[in-house]
């Protein structure tokens, strides 16, 4: 028997919709280690066939790009295509080595969710600059950028985190929108613009719980092209307890006239006494890993930062770390302390902790956590609070009973 016409022509449909729709599908790229962004050994590559190839995330181009490593953008990117998108995983990092753009989205088609950053409490992008254009995304982490960020042409951000900018903030168009909200609907969102706001007066009137801080510096190079010089730019800082001591480590990405970083230790987050001092690089464009071992401890909770301190003599502070030395079954604790801006809890409790509450001396909830499983040990929170001098009330709802403890932030 043979096939009519109209067979003929349904067999062809099918096939060139396949086709079409196997061209639409997007190259997946997973990090598999530390590297360059254009080096195929960073990358695990999958074709849309699903076959392996030896190749990394080209500029446009349908790649859909998960990292969870430390990758440095040592190209321009741009984030497009039919199915194009990036995601950062809570153990991943994406910083620049250079003048590099990472670009979001593109003029066409409709916005669509193109990045997805996980929560967490360090830098998780460290960029030249950002540009988000006609694109959806959530950056529920850390985000600096060393010249500008622009967002524009119906981009439209959920950012419930600190996002710093070097340079200037670039709103072009009024359609432009953010959200400050995280999943609990609270207000945890600060953009702090070092440069101008570039834009129309009513660029920002869909910025909804953002806090945009705009501190107009006339150090600041006014072109978004130049690189905007900073002392040292800090990825990360961590501190574990392991064997009897504390090993502490953290990264840069760049450096300027950088003389050392002294490791330095507290017992109650507020009076702090050096225990180690790191040699830094001095100059320099690339990452470098820092490392330092406190084996002087003592059992019981105990706060770490770095102080950077520059040939000229100036010094800055990096976010303070928790750590819990020794036996874990230590007696209930609450502790909270500012920082940054930020109003850091640290709470230590023999039961699970299930909600968490930050409230202002007149009783109003200004933040408020559930944590549906419970959480025991050590539990540590970070919730912006600006950073004007305030005196909050904090709570935490446990199995064991209500816990409540009044703590004073000082600028």
């Amino acid at each position: 028997m043979k096939p009519t016409l109209l067979t003929v022509f349904l067999a062809f449909f099918c096939l060139f919709g396949s086709i079409s729709e196997s061209q639409a599908q997007a190259t997946r790229y997973i990090s598999r280690s530390n590297g360059p962004w254009n080096s195929p050994s960073t990358w695990t590559a999958i074709s849309p066939n699903g076959t392996l190839i030896s190749s990394f995330p080209a500029p446009n181009a349908n790649n859909d790009v998960v990292i969870g490593h430390d990758v440095r953008l040592n190209i321009n990117y741009d984030v497009s295509g039919n199915n194009g998108a990036l995601t950062i995983t809570e153990a991943g990092t994406l910083s620049h080595t250079g003048q590099f753009t990472l670009t979001v989205g593109d003029q066409r088609g409709s916005a669509q969710q193109r990045i997805t950053v996980a929560a967490r409490t360090t830098l998780a992008m460290n960029l030249y600059k950002i540009e988000f254009i006609k694109a959806e995304g959530t950056i529920a982490a850390p985000l600096a950028t060393a010249s500008c960020m622009t967002v524009g042409n119906q981009s439209d951000l959920f950012v419930p985190t600190t996002i710093t900018v070097n340079g200037n903030l670039v709103v072009p168009q009024g359609n432009a929108a953010a959200n400050g909200l995280d999943g609990g609907g609270n207000a945890r969102s600060i953009i702090r613009v070092r440069g101008r706001l570039d834009g129309n007066p009513n660029a920002l009137r869909n910025f909804i719980f953002v806090n945009v801080q705009i501190q107009n510096d006339p150090e600041v190079n006014q072109d978004c092209d130049v690189l905007v010089p900073l002392p040292v730019e800090l990825i990360s800082f961590d501190a574990k307890y392991n064997n009897s001591q504390v090993v502490l480590r953290w990264a840069t990405a760049s450096e300027k006239d950088a003389l050392n970083f002294a490791v330095e230790r507290s017992s109650d987050a507020k009076n702090f006494s050096p225990v180690a001092v790191v040699q830094a690089a001095g100059n320099s464009s690339t990452r470098r890993d820092y490392e330092a071992t406190d084996r002087n401890v003592r059992n019981g909770l105990s706060y770490y930062r770095l102080k950077q301190t520059d040939l000229d003599g100036t010094f800055t502070y990096s976010p303070v770390v928790p750590v819990q030395v020794g036996d874990d079954a230590q007696p209930q604790r609450l502790e909270a302390y500012g920082d940054q801006g930020n109003l850091n809890i640290v709470l230590q409790m023999p039961g699970t902790v299930q909600q968490l509450r930050v409230l202002d001396m007149m009783g109003r909830v200004l933040y408020t956590e559930s944590i549906p499983e419970g959480a025991t040990g050590l539990v540590t929170r970070s919730v912006p609070m600006g950073s004007e001098n305030r005196v909050y009330m904090v709570q935490a709802v446990t199995s064991e009973g209500v816990v409540s403890k009044k703590f004073a932030t000082m600028r």
